[in-house]
């Protein structure tokens, strides 16, 4: 029989589905917008970061553009020949406000983008990234200490700062002390780290150097701050503040360093003290009055010699111990009054009353005396300013009793760190690279501050002294106001020109 044998199944080939090639065409279609939208949103982004970097060049472009498109190319041509022409005559007729105005802004903002964007290479090229392994893909990551708050300290310097916060594993002195390598690595002139936190410090770049010409006097306060006596500039710019109530001050520098600079700028700091009665000054010249001789009106009491120089800290030590007893159980802090000045005590070349007298009962005697103000001055308002070339313990041995160093130039790298305290050369203060030719120019260690700071003094000449003498020289009532005892009547006690008088 013909018919179709048994238990055969016959398979007709399968055609697709309407569905199913629907969506198949829809998943390439798809895909194929995903693709322009992510084109077109990548060159978006590029776009608007081109624009961000390069303002200048993309406004020109746009400018271009529009001209073209309306057909206005000669004039928009004429408008950018004039401009340019502007500019270039602008630079050479008048650079300083041309830097002022367009290019030192410019440059500005490129190198604090250039820094952030390039922050994570810098870190690696001067070891600060720390390779860590992932522990789940096993992969091996950089990491690098964050960068942020990355602004111009101020329109006239080219000072740069940013919060930096190390990452797990490190520490703020591994951050100090890669700020040399860092701040070349920046095209700084100089770079220095302050620690504000167990895993932040602020890292300041100096472009330029504020401290390179001569600092002119500063303008002499109307009222007495002791706590803020302006004396010069700091490295960033910014007056330089030395504090002198409830402190001792200690200035080290080889001769030529500039320590007059500072002494100077000191007593015009606190010139209206002085002339209103409200600080005294007692001074000790070493070289035998030719240092602090044009001052001599600002002094209520000056020595030239190494008998009045003792006798003069033994006196200095007195008042100290009655002060203290009469304040006992009244109060705890000195505040200047013309009943109870402040008594600044500056001793100019300490060493030649501490070390370089040949008689040993004269050197003792200052020793003690020194010792006592240096060690109970402080809360009854007697204030030890002294000044010496040669730091070694030998020469003054109560250096460590100072809260105020200051280091001038100085001869070998040791020094800093035995006038400063220890590790203040690794903390960047550099005294044994300060040229000769910047006197002036020093570093400031104040107790519980970690990093020095770089200052410079203002210069006083013969003229600049003479004339603050002149014209704030202590009135006479102030002057001969008794300074051992305070009582309603100071005719009872002999002024202090006639304690002079009658030691000499």
């Amino acid at each position: 029989m013909g018919g179709r044998p048994q238990g055969v199944v016959t398979h007709q080939p399968s055609q697709p589905s309407t569905a199913q090639t629907t969506t198949g065409s829809d998943d390439w279609i798809a895909e194929l917008i995903v693709s322009l939208l992510s084109l077109v949103w990548w060159m978006v982004k590029t776009a608007v970061q081109l624009a961000w970097r390069f303002p200048l060049v993309a406004a020109v472009l746009v400018v271009v553009w529009w001209a073209y498109t309306r057909d206005r190319l000669l004039p928009v041509g004429i408008v950018v020949v004039v401009l340019v022409l502007v500019l270039v005559v602008w630079r050479f007729a008048w650079p300083v406000s041309f830097n002022r105005l367009l290019a030192q802004p410019a440059w500005r903002r490129r190198k604090r983008r250039a820094i952030r964007r390039n922050w994570p290479g810098l870190c690696e090229r001067v070891g600060l990234a720390m390779a860590v392994t992932d522990r789940r893909s096993g992969r091996r990551e950089s990491w690098t200490p964050g960068l942020s708050r990355l602004r111009w300290a101020s329109r006239e310097h080219l000072v740069l700062t940013g919060r930096v916060h190390v990452v797990a594993g490190q520490t703020v002195d591994d951050l100090a002390t890669a700020a040399e390598t860092l701040g070349a690595a920046c095209g700084a002139w100089s770079c220095r780290v302050r620690k504000t936190g167990p895993r932040t410090a602020v890292v300041t770049w100096l472009y330029g150097d504020p401290l390179a010409q001569v600092v002119t006097p500063l303008p002499i306060p109307q009222v007495l701050d002791a706590s803020a006596v302006p004396v010069g500039l700091r490295e960033d710019g910014q007056p330089w503040l030395l504090r002198l109530a409830a402190t001792h001050v200690l200035i080290v520098g080889v001769t030529g360093a500039g320590k007059g600079s500072v002494v100077w700028s000191l007593l015009g700091g606190i010139a209206v003290g002085i002339r209103d009665g409200l600080v005294q000054v007692w001074a000790v010249d070493g070289k035998a009055g030719m240092e602090l001789q044009p001052g001599r009106d600002l002094f209520t009491r000056f020595a030239t010699t190494v008998e009045d120089g003792v006798q003069l800290l033994e006196d200095a030590a007195v008042l100290m111990t009655e002060r203290a007893a009469r304040m006992a159980g009244t109060s705890r802090r000195h505040e200047p009054s013309t009943r109870e000045p402040l008594l600044v005590v500056l001793v100019d070349e300490v060493a030649l009353l501490t070390a370089y007298t040949p008689d040993r009962k004269l050197r003792d005697r200052a020793e003690k005396a020194l010792a006592a103000i240096a060690t109970q001055g402080r809360a009854p308002g007697v204030v030890l300013v002294a000044a010496l070339q040669d730091p070694r313990k030998e020469v003054l041995g109560l250096r460590n009793l100072f809260p105020t160093k200051i280091a001038m130039r100085l001869d070998e790298k040791s020094q800093v760190d035995m006038v400063l305290g220890e590790g203040a050369r690794e903390s960047g203060a550099l005294c044994h690279q300060i040229s000769d030719t910047a006197p002036g120019v020093a570093y400031v260690k104040v107790d519980g501050v970690r990093e020095p700071v770089r200052v410079r003094a203002a210069y006083y000449d013969d003229q600049a002294i003479t004339d603050l003498a002149r014209t704030h020289a202590p009135s006479t009532r102030s002057r001969s106001r008794p300074v051992f005892s305070v009582v309603d009547e100071p005719q009872s006690e002999p002024d202090d020109h006639a304690r002079q008088a009658g030691a000499a």
